[in-house]
């Protein structure tokens, strides 16, 4: 392959030399890759929590009882192991129509058995069978696939660490037509019990093959790990069986047959249909291709995943430290530097009187979109850094996609066409069933990578996608976490803590009355690419946490959903976000908390919560007649309320005013009002949207003249909270500080008859020449950044800076916003 002026081309030289050294390389690129289960997900994963397929994602398996994670040759491995028996008494168990299951049912090996956790001692399974069960997570089918091993050439392959001798043939995978020990119709491939060969069963083309393997590789030693490899060839019907890339002596030749299509296939790893029959080690990175991806001898390949081999976690962009953590010392001066400071509460403050904190409701404004569809967890976002200027709204596109709506100027929103269509919309952004999650900035990921999306997937966990642009977005190969989620997930990246922090609804806790009770928990990981941090609970645990706290009666709690969909988050995390029994009426949760790492100012994090008022089953009965089907309402209101916290842990909430509450806005009568989370700042102004509907949660009737819409809120720049004195006049102190700059400069509104003064004291507790209070000149007037000034010293406050120094603010009638030292 030539160039014009005779010479090689640099692309074949480098194709030639890979040919040369890696003579099963092209081969290999050609194959195609049906499903690859790493296996990662985190050691301690409770059963019916889902193990990804990292190929294509069709392909998904749920763990078992009958199956643990370890650690494995790349990350985590499965093993076949045993946990201890879910007892509930079978009364207790049912089926998701509510209906009891029968003693008759304990046994997983009686013809036509149902599964439940009385016998769902599978170690990892996909099944389109057992209908009877709570099924979310979207099985594939394995007979009609690259799974169903007869049609055409393939290869399987997977790393094996063997833990114990074989008492008997331990099964590798088995899949079936089903319904399972019903329907023989099976391919299967086990390790045999002498431990030095495989069998091959493939029902349908009547073969038991004996596969013979490599006796050292199979000791029981538990200590190495073998990559084991089989190939087969439909031309030939010869199968090649791989020890480390070394060829075995070859098996019989055969021709294998495709198992009929099922509608109750499954496909079971590690034990056969009937749960039997375990391997006897470890198996990881199970990858199945549609061709021969090695004609001859090779050296094994390293992981297939991308955060194995040469993988660095980020470095981190670093915020400035946190000034207010609870572990602070009190009697020490802060160190404000330049900072800017919103008063969100009395931290900074040593003394005060007749000054009150106070919650500032947003402006409504104007209904952006009319309609339904976009759901209630709309996502706010602008790209500031390589954006396009435009607002962005993401919400639910068609069967829970992901799409998007863009504005250049905050109100008139289109659909983009992003040249590419997706059940008849072409501004959808991600296809997968999404539409739980967030959208951030990712500071420390590289350019092709800084898009962040965190959300929900099916039923199967939540997983990190990536975008360079927020409008293309690719799924990370396995969850962060391994719940199912139930309303959107917050996650963002902490400057100041170098840490992501994500909130998630929990449905564990339960008001007197026994029903669900919703709150928050938070979670933390330096490695937003890899599964999160995760600390399984024993249900001695979760007993002990119950006498303190009223839990949900079912122990252990992942059996809520049923053997094959995945729980909902529980306590292995800390509760951040709970309804207070000291201020909220009865029966009144958190749905979704909506916090968001403030911007323009550290050590500011906010929250939106949206609060969900509860008409069934709470006390007293006048208060349950407001949910009854003729009051025709549904279960309850909501509305949004403010919480702040100065390091995502520790929360305040101002229930009132409330934030966004239901009532008219732009022509429209809400019941509910849900924050959509982000916001964006336009000048002195802070942009918010939320989903209004005029029909109550869980409606007992769909009205179709309710109208449902997103609207646009506005907030004074820095005006969430403020330092509030009356008409008649306060004052307070701040703690002693320590400040960098030449000016103060405050956000503040006195109206027309308010003013302010400001003094600085030393560090004895003295005013300084020169800045005294009553030399202060009044400030009157509303201002976003105004800068202090005083009578003989001007604004020039350089010879103060490094002092400790204590601010004094003495005013009538005013709102005090934020203040900031600064040059």
């Amino acid at each position: 392959m030539r160039t014009a002026n005779g010479k090689i081309s640099l692309v074949w030289q480098l194709v030639s030399t890979v040919l040369v050294f890696f003579p099963g390389y092209l081969r290999y690129c050609e194959a195609e890759t049906v499903t690859l289960w790493l296996f990662d997900e985190q050691v301690g994963t409770y059963p019916s929590c889902v193990l990804g397929d990292a190929a294509s994602g069709d392909f998904p398996l749920v763990i078992g009882s009958g199956g643990q994670l370890m650690e494995g040759r790349f990350g985590n491995a499965l093993e076949p192991v045993g946990r201890p028996p879910v007892n509930y008494p079978l009364e207790t168990i049912r089926t998701e129509s509510g209906k009891p299951i029968h003693a008759d049912l304990k046994s997983a090996s009686k013809p036509r058995s149902k599964m439940s956790w009385l016998n769902a001692n599978f170690a990892a399974l996909m099944t389109r069978g057992e209908q009877h069960l709570r099924q979310e997570v979207g099985f594939g089918s394995p007979t009609t696939s690259g799974l169903n091993l007869g049609e055409r050439d393939w290869t399987v392959e997977f790393w094996y660490l063997p833990i114990r001798p074989p008492e008997r043939s331990g099964v590798v995978f088995e899949i079936g037509t089903g319904p399972r020990n019903s329907n023989p119709t099976i391919t299967q491939l086990s390790l045999n019990e002498d431990g030095q060969s495989f069998s091959l069963v493939n029902e349908p083309g009547e073969i038991e093959l004996r596969i013979p393997s490599n006796s050292n590789a199979l000791d029981a030693d538990g200590t190495e790990w073998h990559h084991l490899a089989f190939v087969y060839s439909k031309k030939d019907g010869q199968l090649r069986h791989y020890v480390d890339g070394a060829l075995q002596s070859l098996p019989e030749r055969c021709a294998l047959e495709p198992l009929p299509i099922g509608k109750d296939d499954y496909m079971s790893v590690g034990r056969d249909g009937g749960w039997q029959h375990r391997l006897p080690g470890r198996i990881d990175e199970l990858r199945f291709s549609d061709d021969q991806v090695y004609e001859k001898e090779f050296t094994p390949p390293g992981s297939f995943s991308r955060y194995k081999d040469d993988y660095s976690p980020p470095q981190f962009n670093e915020g400035p430290p946190l000034l207010f953590a609870k572990s602070d010392h009190q009697n020490q001066p802060i160190e404000l530097g330049s900072r800017k400071y919103l008063f969100l509460d009395d931290v900074l403050i040593a003394e005060r009187e007749h000054v009150e904190f106070r919650a500032n409701p947003p402006r409504l404004e104007e209904m952006v979109i009319e309609g339904r569809g976009l759901s209630n967890h709309l996502i706010v976002f602008e790209d500031i850094e390589c954006g396009d200027g435009l607002v962005r709204l993401y919400g639910r596109g068609p069967k829970d996609s992901l799409a998007v709506w863009t504005s250049s100027d905050g109100v008139n929103f289109t659909a983009p066409d992003l040249g590419r269509e997706y059940l008849g919309a072409r501004n959808v952004v991600l296809e997968d069933p999404v539409g739980l999650g967030t959208i951030f900035v990712d500071p420390n990921a590289p350019p092709e990578e800084r898009i962040k999306y965190f959300s929900g997937y099916r039923g199967r966990g939540f997983y990190v996608y990536s975008s360079p642009d927020g409008y293309h977005f690719t799924r990370n190969e396995t969850s962060a976490l391994p719940f199912r989620g139930a309303s959107q997930s917050i996650v963002f990246y902490d400057d100041q803590r170098q840490r992501y922090v994500g909130y998630h609804r929990s449905d564990m806790l339960r008001f007197k009355s026994g029903k669900t009770a919703r709150t928050s928990v938070m979670t933390e990981t330096t490695d937003l690419m890899r599964p999160w941090p995760f600390n399984p609970i024993s249900p001695a645990e979760q007993t002990q946490l119950s006498q303190s706290r009223r839990l949900g009666w079912k122990n252990p709690y992942y059996t809520d959903n049923g053997p094959l969909t995945p729980p909902g988050f529980g306590v292995e995390y800390p509760t951040v976000f709970a309804p207070l029994e000291s201020i909220d009426p009865v029966g009144v949760d958190i749905y979704v908390p909506k916090c968001v790492k403030y911007s323009w100012a550290a050590d500011t994090y906010l929250a939106f919560p949206v609060m969900y008022f509860h008409y069934d089953g709470e006390e007293p009965p006048s208060r349950q007649a407001l949910g009854r089907e003729k009051m025709n309402r549904g279960s309850g209101p909501l509305e949004t309320q403010l919480s702040v916290s100065r390091d995502g842990i520790h929360w305040l909430r101002y229930p009132r005013p409330a934030y966004v509450g239901i009532g008219r806005h732009a022509g429209f009568d809400l019941k509910k009002a849900y924050m959509g989370h982000g916001m964006v700042r336009r000048g002195d102004e802070i942009w918010q949207y939320y989903i209004g509907s005029e029909q109550y949660h869980s409606p007992f009737a769909k009205d179709p003249s309710a109208r449902e819409g997103t609207f646009r809120v506005v907030q004074r720049f820095d005006g969430f909270v403020s330092a509030d004195t009356p008409y008649t006049g306060g004052t307070f102190t701040t703690r002693p500080l320590v400040f960098k700059g030449n000016r103060l400069v405050l956000n503040i509104d006195t109206d027309a008859t308010g003013y302010a003064q400001v003094g600085l004291l030393d560090e004895q507790g003295d005013p300084i020449e020169g800045y005294d209070l009553d030399e202060c000149i009044y400030i009157n007037g509303d201002f976003i950044d105004t800068e202090v000034e005083w009578l003989t010293t001007g604004k020039d406050l350089s010879q103060l800076e490094g002092r400790i120094v204590q601010v004094v603010v003495r005013s009538r009638g005013t709102k005090l916003y934020s203040m900031q030292f600064d040059n």
